[in-house]
């Protein structure tokens, strides 16, 4: 009897220590990456960003998401390719007065700096919806509209120029969820390793006070 419950409580201690881990791991899988990805004529790309990064507003009509984007490419065929590792993400209201003129609407924007991109210049690119769209929100969106109007800049000086367009036209847009990571799947096998591990030094323990 003795035997028996020892051996009950090296398998319970055994469940708990794979249960937290698979707890620990769930955990991290909460912060959800998300990929904007677009396609058009002469134009095509994605980046991907962590819906959890905390904002900073920079105008009433603006907010900025300093490193959100983890990964990115944009493929403008003849006229290149840039990819890289950290950019960031605005979402932008784009509203009449205080100077502004350009006609009002909702702009997803890939923001890469040049000290991001370890370059002379500056990245940007706009997506515009209609007004609208993000119902005045500056939250990074979920969701986006199936088609926006785009414009690239991928050479620009701030805060001189904005430099020539690289690309304007109409794309087609989504957003999707990323697969877990690998790293998630990872833990919870180690975890699984680890539990085995603890019965077996647990069983032999067991084993050698019975004997």
């Amino acid at each position: 009897m003795a035997l028996l419950k020892k051996l009950s409580i090296a398998a319970v201690t055994s469940a708990a220590t794979f249960l937290a881990l698979a707890g620990f791991g769930s955990d991290i899988a909460q912060a959800a990456l998300l990929k904007y990805s677009f396609e058009g004529n002469s134009a095509s790309g994605y980046f991907i960003y962590d819906d959890s990064t905390q904002g900073t507003q920079d105008s009433p009509v603006s907010t900025i998401y300093f490193d959100a984007v983890r990964d990115y490419r944009i493929d403008l065929g003849n006229k290149g390719v840039y990819q890289g590792k950290t950019a960031n993400a605005l979402v932008f209201l784009v509203r009449q007065g205080d100077g502004i003129t350009a006609p009002e609407t909702d702009d997803f924007v890939l923001e890469a700096r040049a000290i991001q991109r370890e370059s002379q210049f500056a990245l940007l690119n706009y997506f515009h919806y209609p007004k609208g769209t993000f119902g005045e929100s500056q939250a990074l969106p979920l969701t986006v509209p199936s088609t926006a109007t785009v414009d690239i800049y991928p050479n620009v000086d701030f805060p001189n120029s904005i430099g020539d367009k690289a690309f304007t036209g109409t794309v087609q847009t989504r957003i999707e969820k990323v697969p877990e990571s690998a790293s998630v799947y990872a833990l919870l096998v180690i975890g699984a390793v680890g539990t085995w591990i603890v019965c077996r030094r647990q069983h032999r323990q067991i084993t050698s006070m019975s004997n």
